[in-house]
């Protein structure tokens, strides 16, 4: 896959984010303001950015998401046919790449070879190829089939493009990428788009709508327009709405330690939280999700972070009544991060337990205690390129530990901190070994309204070995000040 699609993935995470916020409140203040919004979002390197937390429903009061749409198999194959085809064409007859030019010999080839390793830039195999797989993703999700079902579809469509629509050796890490984080980023804009539908909806009100969706979940759009769903009215879907749902934008100023250039940019960080796991959105895979955003200017890496975290599947341990609730369960999560010690991409899974204290009226605690893995994080370890490999970064399986904690005051977060760390031993690249930390506290102030204002300091490491030499510990330090915005607000 071509870099060409690196700007879609860029901006995917930011249009989920805004296009929820803007076009779901008119259809979702009612039953969403009336609910809770949950645990924070979080993650290794992810940060909560003030979203709310107020009382919880009893779980046993939210039911299970209900099917509202048959399964339609041929749709979703001709789509993921489709993805195949399209780019091949446009890399083929239009950009003349020299991997597009396939025959039989080539398919053949591919198959005695079997798997390796490519050359390809790290923003293409970290973040176009899970965006392309989040395309065959949505194929089958936007015809009726479930998360599991629709990734066997991201797994049929990886399989195919390395194997014959390129002439090049098939791709251990391109698979990898493409099916995981596929099914990650293609549920998050599933759920996301739905979101912001309303099929009952008309003029100007719907036209946005479906925009908005269509830009967020473009497979998912083009179903809709066959099926002439964009202009027909009709039942909205029975899981439409989560339990809760909060985005939080601070805005602000940001200084960056550890030398080079860009020491002081301006920041956006944006998060976004669906559903709510102490409300019962634990039973589906993404019934409750992440999704946060960084963004830093002028110069410098843009985008510093994109996260997309969901809870594939939990069990309440204590009664929903209790005042110290733990739940366990395991989450599928997309990584990616460049910042000065840490260019990291990876899709994850993890296993731990999420637990909420009622410390007093009004007063309350959150928890995140979790283990991680991953079967396979592209990791910057030079700045330049390794005639070996073709590229600056490794391929590495590996996992790690996080700890989180944030206090709430009157449903705002008021005190948060974590540290996560990584071990990864490297299985293509010079390295050896890689040690990730992360440490991050905030502090934040309410004001007036949805408006606090706040300051966040954050550290970054990797230690890097190898064989032959020692490098040093590479380090970033970050201090923020900003003023923090709640949707919705209570």
């Amino acid at each position: 896959m071509t870099s060409r699609l690196h700007c879609f993935s860029r901006c995917g995470a930011g249009l989920v984010l805004l296009g929820a916020a803007l076009l779901a409140r008119p259809a979702t203040a009612q039953q969403i303001d009336a609910r809770e919004t949950g645990a924070p979002a979080g993650g290794l390197f992810g940060d909560g950015a003030g979203l709310l937390l107020s009382g919880d429903p009893l779980a046993e009061g939210n039911p299970p998401p209900v099917a509202t749409q048959p399964k339609r198999f041929l749709p979703a194959a001709a789509g993921v046919v489709l993805l195949e085809v399209l780019p091949w064409a446009f890399d083929r007859y239009l950009n003349k790449s020299d991997f597009s030019y396939i025959s039989f010999e080539t398919i053949k080839e591919n198959f005695k070879t079997g798997f390796k390793y490519d050359r390809d830039a790290f923003r293409v195999n970290q973040s176009s190829h899970p965006y392309h797989g989040g395309l065959f993703f949505d194929s089958a999700r936007s015809n009726g089939y479930g998360f599991w079902e629709s990734g066997l579809f991201v797994m049929a469509g990886s399989l195919i493009w390395e194997c014959c629509m390129e002439n090049t050796t098939p791709s251990i890490n391109d698979f990898v990428n493409t099916t995981l984080g596929g099914m990650a980023r293609g549920e998050v804009a599933h759920r996301a788009s739905v979101l912001i539908l309303d099929n009952t909806a008309g003029g100007a009100n719907r036209l946005w709508r479906e925009i908005t969706a269509g830009i967020i979940n473009p497979v998912g759009a083009i179903n809709r327009l066959l099926r002439g769903e964009m202009t027909r009215d009709f039942a909205n879907p029975d899981d439409r709405f989560p339990s809760g749902f909060s985005l939080s934008v601070d805005s602000g100023y940001r200084r960056t330690g550890g030398g080079g250039e860009h020491l002081n940019q301006g920041s956006l960080s944006v998060s976004a939280l669906y559903g709510n796991p102490f409300a019962g959105d634990i039973r589906n895979p993404f019934d409750t999700f992440w999704v946060g955003i960084d963004v830093n200017w002028p110069g410098g890496t843009f985008v510093s972070r994109i996260e997309e975290r969901g809870i594939l599947k939990g069990w309440e341990l204590t009664d929903s009544s209790s005042p110290a609730r733990h739940i366990f369960g395991f989450s599928q999560e997309y990584e990616y991060l460049n910042n000065k010690s840490q260019v990291f991409g990876a899709q994850m899974f993890g296993a731990g337990f999420l637990s909420r204290y009622q410390l007093r009226p009004g007063l309350i605690a959150v928890t995140d205690l979790s283990a991680i893995a991953f079967p396979l994080a592209g990791i910057q370890t030079t700045d330049f390129e390794n005639p070996q490999t073709g590229r600056n970064y490794d391929y590495a399986p590996g996992g790690g530990l996080r700890a989180e904690g944030r206090i709430y005051a009157g449903g705002r977060e008021i005190l948060g901190g974590g540290y996560g760390v990584v071990w990864a031993r490297t299985a293509n690249g010079p390295s050896d070994t890689n040690t990730l930390q992360f440490f991050r506290a905030v502090v934040r102030l309410p004001l007036a309204g949805p408006v606090s204002a706040g300051a966040a300091y954050a550290w970054y490491s990797r230690k890097t070995s190898y064989a032959g030499f020692f490098e040093a510990r590479k380090t970033q330090n970050e201090g923020r000040v900003f003023v923090n915005w709640v949707f919705p607000h209570r």
